[in-house]
């Protein structure tokens, strides 16, 4: 069953759109949400419900539609300082957004990926970013808070980073392929033991399990984050099929949710 008490969020059933929020976040009143399943709930490109569904969840956390700015997400470690709302079109191939902007949402998709909400609550910036295992390989999460620092000036003892529901170690299965390039990208940490496990052997083949989660969150940690500030949701999509979208569930015509943030 989906967990609605985990100690790091809370789940609130809108009127016509159920979704969860960051205790930590809404500490500082930091706008934000993770869209769950729903009626009607879409939030996929040019999808038949995606225009509904941001005014569903715009009308829930008081979010004006005109200051969203939604990236067309391809997989890359491309992020963008955002200092005004700029149209989709102009963030093609965009997966990370960083802004120190007032009244402007940051938006990210996923079915199965990460997103990660960041906030510096002492010098006012927020970012959002889509994370795969093509990001996490390509260390977008880490790239993104090095731009807030040479940007923003961040301090990295002051960065609250917020993981998403996402595919977890308990269910991300891939070949050898896959699991090698892990091992070649991450032997650095040390720690590969923490984030690889053998898993079953299915028509002839090994089969090997990714935790990208802890992934990120050594890279995070490592770069200078506190740990008491990496703030998971501990939910996998998979697991909490019910409530969560998830490609490789849902298979062809798979829906996304959304991931928003803005400050007031």
């Amino acid at each position: 069953m989906f967990n609605f008490s985990n100690e790091e969020i809370i789940y609130v059933k809108g009127k016509n759109i159920e979704y969860i929020q960051f205790k930590r976040l809404l500490k500082y009143n930091i706008k934000h949400c993770y869209t769950l399943k729903g009626e009607n709930i879409n939030f996929s490109h040019n999808s038949e419900h995606e225009k509904e569904s941001y005014s569903k969840i715009c009308n829930e956390l008081k979010i004006d539609e005109e200051t969203l700015v939604k990236p067309i997400q391809t997989h890359t470690s491309i992020i963008k300082c955002i200092d005004e709302v700029i149209e989709s079109e102009n963030l093609q191939d965009v997966d990370g957004l960083i802004t120190n902007q007032k009244d402007i949402a940051l938006t990210t998709k996923n079915a199965d990926c990460i997103l990660f909400l960041f906030y510096d609550p002492v010098k006012k910036v927020i970012a959002n970013v889509h994370s795969g295992w093509k990001g996490t390989f390509q260390k977008i999460a880490e790239k993104t808070v090095v731009k807030m620092i040479n940007y923003y000036k961040c301090n990295l003892k002051d960065i609250i980073c917020c993981i998403s529901p996402s595919i977890r170690k308990c269910h991300f299965e891939v070949d050898s392929d896959v699991k090698e390039l892990c091992e070649d990208i991450f032997k650095f940490t040390g720690k590969i033991e923490e984030f690889i496990e053998i898993g079953e052997i299915k028509e002839g083949k090994q089969k090997y399990l990714i935790d990208t989660v802890q992934i990120n969150k050594i890279l995070l940690m490592e770069l200078g984050l506190k740990e008491k500030n990496i703030i998971d949701c501990n939910l996998c999509s998979i697991c909490n099929e019910e409530k969560i979208n998830s490609r490789r569930n849902e298979g062809t015509g798979f829906k996304l949710a959304t991931a928003i943030i803005s400050m007031i």
